[in-house]
């Protein structure tokens, strides 16, 4: 964790206090002074000479800690914890365990954790869903990313892109004093031009006044281009400020465009000797920033805020509350055109250190790899507009302590299909039908009511084969399949047949027709009697008689026996489709109760018809 105070540590020098001796004096002052690499020493020394309490075994790890030592933060937060240690080191020593690949061990730490501080929010977090890890791991990966091209072996971080030109804040200017904590050069905000191709120029020091011989770092331009708000060590007008606590503290200053060059530093509303205040990020409109505050009544170690900006000028600074703040520390909020707001913490459950999330529609969500890794992952910047950004990391394989990353948005391939419900007799559209789309994996999509005219949109991915389903009372499901390429549109129909309508006890389908002196059930017989069965499962107490009548063509004896096969035939196929045998009962009727009475008139063709004939009556609900 190479970037100084811009995180807002928040430092437990008081927690041990009354374990600190004359053997720790040293030591403790230095790690009062930030200057974590010389306090490590010391503590080293301290531990030589035969001092090995929790005390110093606690501020050893944290040292180790603040400078991204994981290894030896992990071996001293072990001796420190076999000798006793507070809810605050648990929480640290599992995160040193997640970002050296222990994620067992992690765990275990952190159910000690959330044992010592119950009521901790990131103990809650934790305790409500204890495999997040395989959660987040489980993700698919949302962005592709790759090393930002203007990297030196310095620490850079921080970067966002407005207009045709990148800033960001770096430590390789070797002209500065080396700053205490990390001793490297003290940081500086930088410059490129980036041209149409997305190739990044030679980053120089940013024009003007911003920067200075102590910290300069993260930083937000107004739309119309005329301030920029940036995050400085304490230090205005040649004075260098210090809080009560020895310290100087972080701070937002505004400065002007004057001719392309960034004059007139000023200090703003949010000046606070004795808390820090930075990372601020204005909206798309101009009239709302955000920053990240360790000012005291927040959720933890420093929280993330917003408040009005009008004309240069902030005012109402308003907390976010719990949903987004936890009791570890938030922080490097950014606002997206679309209003999303991203944001690093190490209370939220993530990979390891700092993690990146995103907060959106009233949820907080992990960004997962590979924006996230194990280490320390912040200050993200992105265009919704571009689907390009940055973010900073320290993860390894990188060119100096903290790195530049550029993210790039993975364009996933989607096909708006419209499933629209038909109604199969009368070829109309069927409102108020639910209708899905399942893949050839199994996947299936929530369903949607189709609308006035029958329809429901889907997002799909491209290349899929696809079954379309509808229901809706009183009709029987339906559904038809489809497959779609890469194509901005696509539409499936999936026909509906009406149930059967129930008029005194009977059963009204649509005609069953057999060929002629036969008894076997057609194909489109076997469509029809279809939906006898799916009434028959809706309604699974339903008994039913089918009756079969002939015409008076044939002698009694023929019809007779021909129509009890037939009848036979069908409770045959309605059996086949699983109904229970018990449920059904088969009776020919022969020439009885004829449409038309053809004995006494010579019948046509259709009247002979109307008298063959199926029919189906409930005899049991």
């Amino acid at each position: 964790m190479k970037k100084f105070t811009f995180i807002f540590i928040v430092l437990f020098a008081g927690v041990y206090a009354f374990a600190q001796s004359d053997a720790t004096k040293k030591a403790d002052k230095l790690y009062d002074q930030l200057r974590y690499v010389d306090a490590a020493k010391a503590y080293e020394k301290v531990l030589k000479n035969g001092e090995r309490s929790e005390y110093v075994y606690t501020q050893l790890a944290n040292a180790y800690y603040f400078n991204s030592d994981f290894t030896n933060a992990e071996r001293n937060y072990a001796r420190a914890v076999k000798k006793g240690g507070d809810a605050e080191t648990l929480y640290r020593y599992a995160q040193t365990l997640k970002a050296n690949g222990k994620t067992d061990m992690s765990n275990t730490i952190m159910k000690q954790f959330a044992s010592a501080a119950p009521n901790d929010d990131r103990a809650k977090m934790f305790k409500a869903n204890p495999n997040y890890l395989n959660d987040i791991m489980a993700m698919e990966p949302g962005f592709t990313s790759e090393a930002f091209k203007a990297n030196g072996e310095s620490s850079d971080f921080a970067a966002v892109q407005v207009g045709n030109k990148v800033y960001f804040s770096s430590s390789r200017n070797e002209k500065r004093g080396n700053y205490s904590w990390n001793k490297e050069p003290y940081l500086d905000i930088y410059e490129a031009t980036v041209d149409e191709a997305g190739v990044v120029g030679e980053a120089n020091l940013v024009k003007g006044d911003v920067n200075t011989k102590y910290h300069e770092g993260t930083l937000a331009v107004t739309p119309d281009g005329k301030y920029m708000f940036f995050t400085r060590v304490d230090y205005y007008n040649g004075d260098y400020e210090k809080a009560e606590d020895g310290e100087s503290k972080l701070n937002i200053y505004r400065a002007t465009n004057v001719g392309g060059e960034w004059k007139d530093v000023q200090t703003t509303s949010l000046e606070a000797r004795a808390y820090g205040v930075g990372h601020p990020s204005i909206t798309a409109d101009g009239k709302t920033i955000y920053f990240a505050s360790e000012a005291p009544g927040g959720q933890g170690g420093s929280d993330i805020y917003k408040a009005d900006l009008n004309n240069g000028k902030i005012s109402n600074p308003v907390n976010l509350g719990s949903k987004v703040n936890t009791a570890g520390d938030d922080s490097f909020p950014y606002i997206a055109e679309d209003g999303t707001l991203y944001f690093s913490s190490n209370g939220h459950l993530g990979l390891g250190a700092l993690d990146i999330f995103k907060y959106k529609d009233g949820e907080v969500s992990n960004m997962g790899a590979p924006i996230n890794s194990s280490l320390d992952d912040f200050a993200f910047s992105y265009s919704e507009n571009t689907g390009k950004g940055f973010y900073s990391s320290n993860r390894k394989g990188g060119k100096g302590g903290d790195d530049i990353y550029s993210a790039t948005r993975i364009e996933i391939c989607e096909v708006a299909v419209t499933v629209k419900a038909i109604d199969e007799q009368t070829n109309q559209p069927i409102p108020g039908a639910i209708v899905s789309l399942q893949d050839a994996d199994g996947m299936t999509m929530p369903g949607q009511t189709t609308d006035s005219n029958g329809e429901a949109v889907f997002m799909v991915e491209c290349n899929k084969e696809l079954t379309a389903r509808g229901a809706k009372d009183k009709y029987e499901s339906g559904e038809a399949s489809l497959t779609i390429a890469e194509e901005e549109t696509a539409m499936v129909e999936v026909t509906m047949m009406p149930e059967p309508e129930i008029v005194e006890e009977k059963i009204i389908l649509n005609k069953i027709y057999f060929d002629l002196d036969k008894s076997n059930i057609r194909p489109d017989a076997a469509l029809e009697l279809d939906r006898l069965v799916n009434l028959m499962k809706k309604y699974p107490t339903l008994e039913v008689l089918a009756e079969t009548y002939a015409d008076i063509r044939g002698s009694d004896s023929y019809n007779l026996a021909l129509t009890q096969r037939r009848a036979q035939s069908i409770v045959d196929y309605v059996v086949s489709q699983g109904i229970d045998s018990s449920r059904l009962e088969a009776k020919g009727r022969g020439e009885e109760n004829p449409i038309v009475d053809c004995t006494a008139k010579k019948c046509t063709k259709d009247e002979y018809e109307l008298s063959r004939r199926s029919e189906f009556t409930i005899t049991k609900r």
